[in-house]
């Protein structure tokens, strides 16, 4: 089924060195033979892996005009000043070859399987390496240029995935000694000094050359290189000279102090070297694209050049011993040569709990907040009229611009699997501390920076720093604004998703993966019973995008400036992720790609929308008319009769259980035998098959006059009160009255036992039949009627058995009937 909910996808896995490869090769591993690696799907083909992949996309996205190719380079310490940002390979010692012949290879930056030096990818258990190698420059190249031809915007997205001890996330790189000069010489060593004059682009052979030394592995290079390589395949629509490198960018200089200091144009500013070191890397890259022609164009998303802050940072950074918190990345947000604000956006959707959902579903109905801040986070409504549910999608929308980091927050953010502290029994990903409590924390006048959801007040106005002075005041702004002009440039998502485990809209950034010191799963989320992995929900993932797509594109959520700048780039928004290895093939070959075990409860979307079309919207239930089911003088006086309630039932640890009726009128399922049925020329036999067939089973109801319980006599069916002149018709069995379905005949009205004129009461058709007078009757006057009731029936089961044990002569030990409501 396609999902037209999307417009932007990032195409991962950012590593392998073909993987994004149109050409198809061999690779040989260390003693090996060559064998394919990037024709999987398609063995002995002409095309190659990504090439279905994109098929499947653009099948499954018919909404999706933006695709943003992620590469990785490697990081391998978590110290700044130590680490290596490098490219690297899982054939080292092997070799590869093009499957059509030729002595083409693998070669990143002039980097090539026989570089003296060339770092390994780590394998930790002996065998499988941690991550796949470094996509070929050429590779990356033939993939930009497939992505265009296929009428798709082509945006290339760089990765630092980290090879160190047990793959941390890359926000995680950051340097112990704050505010020194040895912070800033850890920054300078991090980022090099690459510079655009060592970059030769190579067209030929779809590659560039670093005149520096080739083990200068250096986050400048690593960007220049693609930015060249970008221009190589004509250009792209946005280059992304990294995300989410939240440790990075808060390490303060020496200069540091909280108020800062103030720049040319009297704003204030603060020593971030790596910050400061981004803004140059962006100018080195515009610089790169103007020299080869490719000059940007705002309008038509041509060469746009971002950084993509980690949601949790992107408003500003939050120091250990300072309350408060500094707008760090204004000063690079103000660079004229970045063209929007980005965020990998996976902001909390829900604060949904075990058990009946907490304190959001407790308030579920109460008036939504109309301002800013709350003085009771723990009371706020959602303003929702359905009944609570995690998955409702008017529920996420609300939380968007509300909830968990727009109204309140929360301290502790750990959390571990144990058993559910609400007393389901259930294993879950257990909070901790004030989120398990729900106990939540307020904001204050003023503190909309730490609001990261404040996506709207953050755009329409300037920004200060807001921190203790001990002035009194609290954490409240202080000082000059900052470089951010208001409503100056739009804010994009270079990434947003959810992965696809229960609760995940509870921490959509968690994902899946044991080995990682990094992964982990949604809060609250409930484990399968194996507890190996959380629950899978796949729909919870599908409405939240669809929850995100139609807030900004479709519900008029979204702003413009004076000048038509829209506040979100709907354009550039780009969910993640699609994965280059096709279906089926990946998830399934695990003997291949390892991380296909984390498929199920990660944030791949390939193979995870429904397989069949949505079904058409329900039709209005129909009143009628309904054929009447045959009576047969084969029937049998055994006849059963079984009314049955749906009652809802809640057993606690302690031994109480609480029960809740789901019905109010009973379901009655009917058991009737036939003793005989002729198949002669009186046609009983074909008269109750025929008239199944024409149900089509299950399908179709029908009316049912009950057998010894169709006359009614005396029935009363209401009190006068003076104006009312309609009664519905009712039927009180032992004091327990309910509605009836239907009548084949009301013979006798009476009010106060005495009969009135047929003339002056009329009786509807069809479905639960209303009496209605000429003229009311007197108050406490009592209306009653004799009718023949007929009940509203299906087939319960999709098959009849009919047993001939004669001559044209059949029974039925069971025809299964069951009650019906409309």
């Amino acid at each position: 089924m396609s999902f037209p909910y999307i417009g932007g996808i990032n195409l991962i896995p950012a590593s392998g060195e073909f993987v994004y490869d149109t050409v198809a090769w061999s690779g040989r591993q260390p003693g090996g033979a060559m064998t394919p690696i990037n024709s999987y799907h398609a063995p002995g083909g002409s095309r190659t892996d990504v090439t279905f992949a994109l098929d499947q996309l653009q099948a499954a996205l018919p909404n999706c005009t933006s695709v943003a190719l992620v590469v990785q380079w490697m990081g391998n310490s978590l110290d700044a000043s130590q680490c290596n940002v490098y490219p690297s390979s899982t054939f080292i010692g092997g070799g590869f070859q093009p499957a059509a012949g030729g002595s083409d290879s693998w070669r990143v930056s002039d980097v090539t399987l026989q570089t003296s030096g060339l770092i390994p990818i780590s394998r930790p258990d002996g065998v499988h390496a941690s991550y796949g190698g470094t996509p070929s420059d050429q590779s990356v190249v033939r993939c930009l240029q497939e992505i265009k031809r296929r009428g798709l915007a082509a945006s290339l997205y760089l990765m630092m995935n980290m090879d160190a001890a047990g793959q941390p996330w890359r926000g995680l790189v950051t340097y112990a000694s704050d505010i020194s000069s040895a912070a800033s010489a850890a920054v300078t060593s991090f980022l090099g000094s690459a510079a655009i004059s060592q970059f030769s682009r190579d067209t030929a052979d779809l590659t560039v050359h670093y005149s520096g030394s080739v083990l200068d592995f250096t986050y400048r290079r690593f960007v220049l290189h693609y930015a060249n390589l970008a221009a190589i395949a004509g250009g792209v629509s946005v280059f992304a000279i990294g995300s989410e490198l939240r440790g990075l960018e808060a390490i303060r200089g020496p200069a540091w102090t909280p108020g800062g200091s103030i720049d040319a144009s009297g704003c204030a500013k603060w020593d971030y070297p790596f910050v400061a070191g981004l803004i140059t890397l962006a100018s080195d890259c515009r610089a790169v694209f103007d020299a080869a022609g490719l000059t940007k164009n705002l309008a038509a998303r041509q060469n746009l050049v971002a950084y993509s802050a980690d949601w949790s940072q992107w408003t500003g950074v939050q120091h250990a011993g300072v309350s408060g918190i500094f707008p760090h990345l204004d000063a690079l947000y103000a660079s004229a040569d970045i063209d929007f604000v980005s965020i990998d956006n996976y902001m909390p959707l829900s604060d949904w709990t075990t058990g009946a959902g907490g304190l959001d579903a407790l308030n579920w109905r109460a008036p939504a907040p109309t301002t800013w801040p709350v003085s009771a986070p723990g009371a706020i409504g959602l303003g929702l009229k359905s009944a609570p549910d995690m998955h409702d999608k008017d529920y996420l929308k609300a939380n968007i611009e509300g909830g968990e980091k727009y109204h309140f927050w929360y301290g502790d953010y750990s959390a571990a699997p144990g058993l559910d502290p609400n007393g389901t029994l259930q294993q879950v990903t257990s909070p901790q501390g004030d989120r398990r409590a729900q106990a939540r924390n307020p904001y204050y006048a003023g503190q909309q920076l730490l609001a990261f959801k404040q996506l709207r007040w953050w755009w329409n106005n300037p920004h200060r720093a807001v921190y203790d002075s001990g002035d009194g005041a609290g954490v409240a702004p202080h000082g000059p604004q900052t470089q951010w002009v208001p409503q100056s440039k739009s804010i994009g998502f270079l990434e947003y998703g959810f992965p696809t485990s229960d609760r995940s809209a509870n921490q959509p950034n968690i994902f899946f993966n044991p080995r990682s010191v990094s992964g982990g799963t949604p809060f609250w989320s409930v484990w399968n019973a194996a507890k190996t992995a959380p629950l899978v929900d796949d729909s919870l993932t599908l409405i939240a995008l669809q929850a995100i797509w139609e807030y900004w594109t479709v519900d008029g959520r979204n702003e413009t400036s004076a000048t038509n700048l829209p506040m979100i780039a709907t354009d550039l928004m780009f969910a993640w992720c699609w994965d280059a290895r096709p279906l089926p093939d990946f998830p399934l070959r695990q003997d291949i790609w390892s991380d296909g075990a984390n498929w199920p409860n990660g944030h791949w979307l390939n193979g995870k929308f429904p397989a069949l079309p949505a079904p058409a919207a329900t039709a209005p239930p129909s009143y009628g008319p309904f054929p009447t089911f045959p009576e047969l003088i084969g029937l049998g006086w055994s006849i059963v009769l079984k009314p049955k309630f749906a009652t809802q039932g809640h057993d606690r640890a302690s031994g109480k259980s609480s029960r809740r009726a789901k019905m109010r009128w009973p379901i009655y399922e009917i058991e009737l035998s036939y003793d005989f049925l002729r198949g002669d020329g009186t046609q009983e036999m074909q008269q109750i098959s025929g008239f199944f067939a024409a149900q089509q089973g299950q399908a179709q109801p029908f009316w049912l006059a009950p057998p010894g319980l169709s006359e009614i006599a005396g029935q009363a069916i209401g009190v006068g009160d003076g104006v009312t002149t309609a009664f519905a018709l009712t039927r009180t069995t032992g004091g327990f009255s309910e509605p009836l379905a239907g009548v084949s005949s009301v013979s006798a009205l009476y009010i106060d036992g005495v009969a009135t004129p047929s003339s002056t009461w009329s009786l509807s058709s069809g479905y639960q039949p209303v009496v209605t007078l000429a003229s009311a009757p007197s108050p406490g006057s009592v209306i009653s009627m004799d009718a023949s009731a007929l009940w509203l029936c299906r087939f319960k089961d999709e098959t009849l058995s009919l047993e001939q044990f004669a001559y044209k002569l059949f029974r039925s030990k069971s025809v299964k009937l069951v009650t019906v409501k409309l």
